[in-house]
């Protein structure tokens, strides 16, 4: 009963954190009824229910005062930072989506809009892997008691999957709503989620695992195979 009813509450704070990011702005800029608004919204409330899952076949996940990212003072400035170009580019996305010609007669729109499914499709395949590869191991930056190191799967591929989704689902959002200058704002609040968020984690993995980890890092990428 105690696991169900904080279920509801993620899903609680889900629906609120869709609401803020695309369902508020678009009513407010006149572009709710369009499928494309929608989709997006449908597509972010499937993508992040991977978290739900974890919590529910898992349990909690650790106080967030344990996270190593809110211990350290750069990290809460990132944290802060990614809050408002979150936001920022979200709206911002939105409101020049809300200025363009929505038709899709266009080669180009069709295609951008093709590019922007395949996107979030990629997004949502690659966190539900990623997440049921790393089972109760999918939690906030601290190390576990029990912690292991996760090389199997997808991980044998990239370190860092789940970034590597984020960046898919926030990309194609950007593409669907065809959003330039939110292509801009995402690029640099990623530099400075990702950039802040992979450097806090490694260390910390490095610290546990040592060379394991190390010849790990040598093995793989950060976030796409072959690339980075």
């Amino acid at each position: 009963m105690v696991m169900f009813l904080k279920s509801l509450g993620l899903i609680f704070a889900l629906l609120a954190s869709i609401s803020v990011l695309i369902v508020l702005p678009s009513i407010q800029l006149g572009v709710a009824g369009d499928w494309r608004v929608l989709v997006l919204a449908i597509s972010y409330f499937v993508f992040f229910l991977g978290t739900v899952w974890r919590v529910v076949r898992y349990g909690q996940l650790v106080d967030r005062r344990e996270d190593r990212q809110v211990q350290a003072t750069a990290g809460r400035l990132a944290s802060l930072l990614v809050i408002v170009g979150l936001v920022g580019f979200h709206w911002l996305t939105l409101y020049t989506f809300s200025f363009q010609d929505r038709s899709l007669g266009s080669i180009v729109n069709q295609g951008l809009t093709l590019i922007s499914i395949v996107a979030i499709c990629a997004a949502i395949l690659v966190s539900q892997i990623a997440i049921k590869t790393l089972g109760k191991f999918f939690d906030r930056l601290a190390i576990k008691t029990d912690h292991q190191l996760v090389t199997n799967g997808i991980y044998s591929l990239v370190r860092h999957p789940i970034y590597t989704s984020y960046i898919l689902l926030f990309f194609g959002f950007c593409m669907m709503l065809q959003s330039v200058m939110g292509l801009g704002l995402l690029l640099a609040t990623c530099i400075v989620w990702f950039g802040n968020r992979i450097a806090i984690e490694e260390q910390m993995l490095e610290e546990r695992f040592g060379e394991e980890y190390k010849t790990y890092c040598q093995q793989t990428k950060r976030l796409f195979p072959y690339i980075y």
